[in-house]
C-alpha cells in the first residue's frame, strides 16, 4: 500500500488504486482518484464516428465513381487544351487545270494570355527573348496583346510566317516562354499575284465582327477578303480539325497532337484562261506607264456563253503581301494611293462610254426603224447647231471629232461619225430620232445601268440618264442637248467595262445577253465535281439578227478605214470600235476605249478595254487588242479554224 506524502501530491502507483482503497488512504472521504463511465457515452461516440466515416466514403464514392469521369476530364483540362486545328484552303485552278494560287507551310506564333506573367518586369524580359529569337523587335510583339482580355484561353496570333530555324530555336526553351505557343499553318501563294488580284483577291484576318455572324472561326483564322476568296468563302475554307496541346503548371507548351484531322476546303475551276490573263495585264500595265494613266481595266468573255476569259484591272498589288503580314505602314500607303489599287476598276469603274456606245444606239435605231442603214446623212460641216426653242438667236452648237462628208451607218460606226448618232439619237430635221425613253429601253435591254451577275462582290450597275433622275437628282429638266449626249456615250451616261465587254458580245453572238461567269464548277479535295455552274441568258432576240449583222459590219469596217485599222495586220479578221470618252472639268481629260471581237466570222473573243487619261483609243487601247488577239489565237487550243 503507497503512502500518502503531503495533501498536494500523488506518487504515480497511486493512481492505479481503486475506490476502495482510496477512501483508506486519502482523508477526505469525498476526494475521487477513478469514476467509472456510463455505457451510453460510449455507444453516442460509436454512432458519430460511424456517421462520420460513412458521409466521407458516400463522398468519397460519389466523387471517385459516379461523378468520375467528369473531374478526371475537369483535372485533365488543366493540363490539356484543345484548340481548333486550321483547315487547308481549296485551291483555285484556270479552264487548263493550272493552278493558279496553293498553300504554303508556315508557322506562327500564338498567345493564350491567361498563361502570360502577369509581373510586368518578367512579361518584358520574356518578350525579349522571344525578340530575339524569332528576329522581330519586342514592341511588335507587345503590340499585338492590345485589346486582349488577359484571361483569355484561345489563342491570338502573334506574329505570323516565322522561319523554320527560328521555330526550333523557340521549342529548345518553350518551357521559359509560358502563355506563347507555335503553330503550324499554311498561307496562299498567289502565281503572279498582281496579275490575279482583282480576280482572286485575298485572305485577311478575322475580325470579331466575323466570329460573332459565324461561329466557324477563331481569332486565329484568316478569311477571304476580296475576290473569289471572299465571293467562295465557305467553299474554300474547309472543315476544322482539333488538336490537344499538353501544358505545364506555368503554361508552358510541353506537346502538341492532333486530335481530330481537319479536311481540306473544296476546289475552284474558272473559265479564266491564265495566260490570257497574264498577256493582258501585262500589255495593259505597260500602256498605262507608257501614256501615264491613272488606271486602266479590261474585261476578255467568251461571246458564246459569257465566260469571262480574263479580268484585270490596275493598278494592283501583290496578294502575296496581304498573305504574308502588311506592316501598318505598307498597308496606309496602298490604302492612301490616290490611284485606288484597291479598286477593282473591271467590274466597279464607272466610266463615260464615250463612242463605244455607239454600235449599241445602232442596233435600236434599225430595231425601231428610225434609219435605213443606206440612207446617207451630211456631215459635211463637222456638227449641227440647234436654234433654242424661245430664242432664235440663241443656237447651240454640236461637234463631230472632225467632218466626215456623207456617211451611212456602216461607215458612221466605222469612223465614228458624231453627227449621225446626234441624228438617229435625238433626232435631227426630218429625221425623228429615237428620243431618250427608247434610247433608255434599248440601252438597258443590253445590260447598261445594272447589275449582270458576275461572281464577284462589288459589282456596280453604272448609269443610263434619264428626264426623272435628271430631275429628281440634278433638278433640271432634261434637254435635246443631253440625249444628243447620251447618243455619243458623254453626258452623264456611265459604265464598267465588264457591262460593255457583254454588250458587245451580245452584238457578236447574235443577240444573247449572257451572265458573266467566272467560277466553271466547285470539285472536292479528291477532284470529284461537286456542281457546274451552266452558262445562263439573261435576254435574248432583242435586236433581229438582220439588224445585228449590219452593225458587226460597221465594227468590221472600222478595222479596214477606221479608227482601228492597227488589227487589220492580224492573220485574221476582227471587228472593233474604238472610244474617246471626255471627262474631268471642261471634259479637259480623255479615257481611251477599244470593244470588239474575234474572229469575224465565228466570235470566241470579246475584249472591252479602257485606259484612264490616255487619250485616243486608237493610240492607246487598240494596241491592247491587237496584242491579245494575236497571243489568243496562236495558242494550239484556239488556233483558228
Amino acid at each position: 500500500m503507497a503512502k500518502k506524502l503531503s495533501n498536494f501530491q500523488i506518487e504515480p502507483e497511486e493512481l492505479l488504486l481503486d475506490r476502495h482503497e482510496s477512501r483508506s488512504i486519502f482523508l477526505d472521504d469525498d476526494s475521487k482518484v477513478e469514476n467509472h463511465l456510463n455505457p451510453k457515452n460510449f455507444w453516442a461516440l460509436f454512432l458519430f464516428s460511424f456517421i462520420i466515416l460513412a458521409v466521407l466514403l458516400g463522398r468519397a464514392f460519389w466523387l471517385n465513381v459516379v461523378k468520375g469521369d467528369y473531374y478526371t476530364k475537369k483535372a485533365q483540362s488543366n493540363n490539356v487544351r484543345f484548340w481548333p486545328q486550321q483547315a487547308l484552303r481549296g485551291i483555285i485552278y484556270d479552264r487548263n487545270n493550272k493552278a493558279l494560287v496553293e498553300n504554303v507551310p508556315v508557322f506562327n506564333l500564338l498567345t493564350i494570355t491567361k498563361f502570360l506573367p502577369k509581373n510586368g518586369v518578367e512579361l518584358d524580359a520574356m518578350f525579349d527573348s522571344v525578340a530575339v529569337i524569332i528576329d522581330i523587335s519586342a514592341d511588335t510583339l507587345k503590340k499585338g496583346l492590345a485589346g486582349l482580355d488577359d484571361n483569355m484561353l484561345d489563342p491570338v496570333i502573334l506574329q505570323s510566317n516565322i522561319g523554320e530555324e527560328k521555330v526550333l530555336a523557340f521549342e529548345a526553351r518553350s518551357e521559359e516562354f509560358p502563355g506563347l505557343v507555335i503553330e503550324k499553318s499554311a498561307i496562299r501563294n498567289y502565281k503572279n499575284g498582281p496579275a490575279f488580284f482583282h480576280m482572286l483577291g485575298y485572305l485577311g484576318r478575322v475580325a470579331k465582327s466575323d466570329i460573332m455572324d459565324d461561329n466557324y472561326y477563331f481569332l486565329t483564322d484568316s478569311i477571304g477578303s476580296f475576290g473569289l476568296e471572299s465571293k467562295y468563302e465557305k467553299e474554300l475554307r474547309g472543315k476544322k480539325g482539333e488538336r490537344a496541346t499538353l501544358l505545364n503548371s506555368n503554361g508552358a507548351v510541353l506537346n502538341q497532337v492532333i486530335a481530330e484531322e481537319s479536311v481540306p476546303g473544296n476546289n475552284l475551276i474558272l473559265s479564266i484562261d491564265g495566260g490570257l490573263q497574264e498577256v493582258l495585264y501585262n500589255s495593259l500595265k505597260n500602256t498605262k506607264i507608257a501614256w501615264k494613266g491613272s488606271g486602266a481595266a479590261a474585261v476578255a468573255l467568251d461571246p458564246r456563253n459569257g465566260e469571262v476569259l480574263a479580268l484585270v484591272s490596275l493598278p494592283s498589288p501583290d496578294g502575296n503581301d496581304f498573305s504574308r503580314g502588311l506592316t501598318v505602314s505598307k498597308y496606309k500607303i496602298i490604302t492612301s494611293d490616290p490611284e485606288r489599287p484597291l479598286f477593282n476598276r473591271a467590274i466597279s469603274g464607272l466610266y463615260p462610254a464615250g463612242s463605244t456606245v455607239k454600235p449599241l444606239i445602232a442596233s435600236a435605231a434599225l430595231q425601231e426603224k428610225i434609219i435605213d442603214p443606206i440612207k446617207q446623212i451630211d456631215d459635211t460641216l463637222g456638227y449641227i447647231s440647234i436654234p433654242n426653242q424661245y430664242d432664235p438667236d440663241i443656237v447651240y452648237i454640236f461637234k463631230d471629232w472632225k467632218a466626215h462628208g456623207y456617211v451611212d451607218m456602216r461607215s458612221a460606226i466605222a469612223v465614228s461619225a458624231n453627227v449621225y448618232f446626234y441624228t438617229i439619237g435625238g433626232g435631227y430635221k426630218n429625221i425623228k430620232g429615237l428620243g431618250i425613253e427608247k434610247i433608255d429601253k434599248y440601252l438597258s435591254l443590253f445590260g447598261l445601268g445594272s447589275v449582270l451577275g458576275i461572281d464577284l462582290n462589288g459589282e456596280k450597275p453604272g448609269l443610263v440618264p434619264t428626264p426623272d433622275w435628271k430631275k429628281k437628282v440634278r433638278k433640271e429638266d432634261w434637254f435635246t442637248g443631253d440625249t444628243y449626249n447620251v447618243s455619243i456615250g458623254q453626258g452623264d451616261l456611265m459604265v464598267t467595262p465588264l457591262q460593255m465587254a457583254s454588250a458587245i458580245a451580245a452584238i457578236a453572238n447574235n443577240g444573247t445577253l449572257w451572265q458573266p461567269r467566272i467560277v466553271r464548277s466547285i470539285s472536292s479535295p479528291e477532284d470529284d465535281i461537286l456542281s457546274e455552274f451552266k452558262s445562263n441568258s439573261i435576254r435574248e432576240n432583242f435586236i433581229d439578227p438582220e439588224n445585228l449583222k449590219i452593225v458587226r459590219e460597221g465594227m468590221r469596217q472600222a478595222v479596214h478605214e477606221g479608227s482601228a485599222h492597227l488589227l487589220s495586220a492580224l492573220p485574221f479578221e476582227t471587228a472593233g470600235k474604238t472610244g474617246t470618252a471626255q471627262f474631268g472639268s471642261a471634259n479637259s481629260k480623255s479615257n481611251a476605249w477599244f470593244v470588239g471581237f474575234a474572229p469575224y466570222e465565228n466570235p470566241r473573243l470579246t475584249l472591252a478595254i479602257v485606259v484612264d487619261g490616255a487619250g485616243e483609243g486608237s493610240s492607246a487601247a487598240v494596241p491592247i487588242a491587237k496584242d491579245v488577239f494575236e497571243w489568243y489565237f496562236n495558242q494550239p487550243e484556239n488556233m483558228l479554224r
